[in-house]
């Protein structure tokens, strides 16, 4: 009894708790506000040797915080085709959008360095080594922009975007190709924007206070790049767009976008499969040639060619919508997700297309005297020229199965609609299968089947085998 009396009385009250941990907290908060003194103090003595310091430009730094990324992406292939070429009747195809060369090689390398300008600016370069065998390697630059952080001043979902970069445009034009679940672009990526749309130019966009991911946003762009050429002002083309989605319950989300883009074209070309040294282009014309006469369609295509290989100038308008679903049964995309996805185009061009042929000698043999004398003369043949008011279409819908964590198969199917104007009865489309084994975020190969009927000619069996390996810093994949 004495014990439990002794601990009773040794032990401390309620009343007797609360006054020490009062007297604690006075402690604290004074050693707190004596540690903000000292650092104000330390601050406004630096101040004036930091202004000093300073550049007009700013670019003093003190720390490493803003050292670049470095990121590098490794990207080659193995193709196999059934077919010798791959023109697209009605349709021009640029450099970048033609069927890779057959056999080994490289598809598409990247550089990428990108980093924090400072407390209100981003910034990013992308180059891209092009590589076709026989031919010296290209260098391009894909990517090189500033744009807005959430420092900048800017109200509260703004952003500036400016330079050359990947525009806001459909779903897949902006992310780089080694970003897509397949390992080439649908048809109307490839006829309609050479594969993607990075003009010079600058973008705003604006993020809506709403419940739902709402953004709008527009931009003024150079107007070089397909669909457009020859900007003589270096502001001959605009957009607008518009998206929104969100969530629906735990496990699926979706979105939605309209866009729109106009502008001028000045002898834009396009419509040749360079071959990249195949020697069939050719031969391939020689035998379209020789089929259409055996079978009386001589005039049967006589306006395809314009459309395909003849130089455009006028207007062009694209309009653009595509829709997006993810579902993750599990509630773990890492471990299996669903994924759907759709766009579809209409394209306006009202102009000209005109095609020139190439100049030739005329040459006479004449009698002079004793002798016989040659006179060549150069000939320019008059281009032939089609004046237009078309619409043509194109679209594409995929889906895409993470079945296991490291796993996927995927389906893809794309039709072109020519203009009425090109007179083909044709209609191409391409359907593709795919299954992609992912190591790492860092990490993927990818085997696809492609079965293209470009054509009423003949149909392309295509074999792809593809590696896509990333050093250094990744950026992370949008929605």
């Amino acid at each position: 009894t004495s014990q439990a009396n002794s601990q009773a009385q040794s032990s401390p009250t309620a009343a007797e708790l609360a006054a020490e941990i009062e007297t604690l907290k006075r402690e604290y908060e004074a050693r707190i506000k004596a540690l903000e003194t000292k650092l104000s103090t330390i601050g406004a003595k630096s101040q004036p040797a930091a202004r000093a310091a300073e550049t007009p430009a700013r670019t003093v730094r003190t720390d490493n915080i803003f050292n670049p990324s470095i990121g590098v992406i490794l990207n080659g292939m193995y193709t196999e085709f059934s077919a010798e070429g791959s023109e697209i009747p009605g349709f021009q195809l640029g450099h970048e959008a033609e069927r890779p060369a057959e056999g080994l090689g490289l598809d598409h390398p990247e550089i990428t360095v990108s980093s924090n300008i400072d407390d209100k600016f981003y910034g990013q370069l992308t180059l891209g080594l092009g590589v076709h065998p026989g031919e010296p390697t290209e260098v391009e630059l894909e990517e090189a922009y500033i744009q807005t952080l959430p420092g900048a001043g800017l109200p509260d979902g703004f952003r500036i975007k400016a330079g050359r970069a990947l525009w806001t445009l459909g779903y897949l034009n902006e992310q780089h190709t080694h970003s897509d679940d397949f390992s080439d672009r649908p048809l109307p990526y490839r006829v309609y924007l050479d594969n993607s749309y990075n003009d010079d130019g600058i973008e705003v966009s604006f993020v809506l206070p709403t419940d739902l991911y709402s953004e709008v946003g527009g931009g003024l762009f150079r107007g070089d790049d397909t669909p457009f050429a020859g900007s003589d002002s270096g502001r001959e083309a605009w957009s607008a767009f518009a998206r929104i989605g969100g969530d629906i319950g735990r496990n699926s989300a979706w979105r939605i976008g309209g866009y729109f883009l106009d502008g001028s074209a000045h002898e834009r070309g396009g419509g040749h499969d360079h071959g990249h040294g195949n020697g069939h282009a050719h031969e391939d014309a020689m035998h379209e040639e020789d089929h259409d006469e055996e079978h009386g369609h001589e005039d049967l295509f006589a306006n395809a060619d314009f459309f395909s290989e003849g130089a455009f100038t006028g207007d062009s308008r694209l309009y653009g919508f595509d829709v997006r679903y993810t579902w993750a049964p599990t509630g773990n995309p890492r471990e299996s997700e669903l994924i759907l996805q759709g766009e579809y185009f209409w394209v306006k061009d009202k102009g000209r297309y005109a095609i020139q042929e190439e100049a030739h000698l005329d040459c006479a043999t004449e009698p002079h005297g004793d002798h016989f004398d040659t006179y060549c003369e150069s000939h320019t043949p008059e281009a032939e020229v089609l004046n237009v008011d078309a619409m043509s279409r194109g679209w594409y819908t995929q889906a895409v199965y993470k079945f296991l964590p490291s796993w996927r198969v995927g389906a893809r199917y794309a039709r072109l609609h020519p203009s009425s104007g090109a007179e083909l009865d044709h209609d191409p489309y391409t359907v593709s299968a795919m299954a992609d084994w992912t190591n790492s975020e860092f990490g993927r190969i990818r085997l696809q089947y492609n079965r293209e009927s470009l054509s009423d000619h003949e149909d392309d069996d295509q074999i792809i085998l593809q590696y896509i390996m990333s050093l250094g810093a990744h950026a992370a994949h949008t929605f």
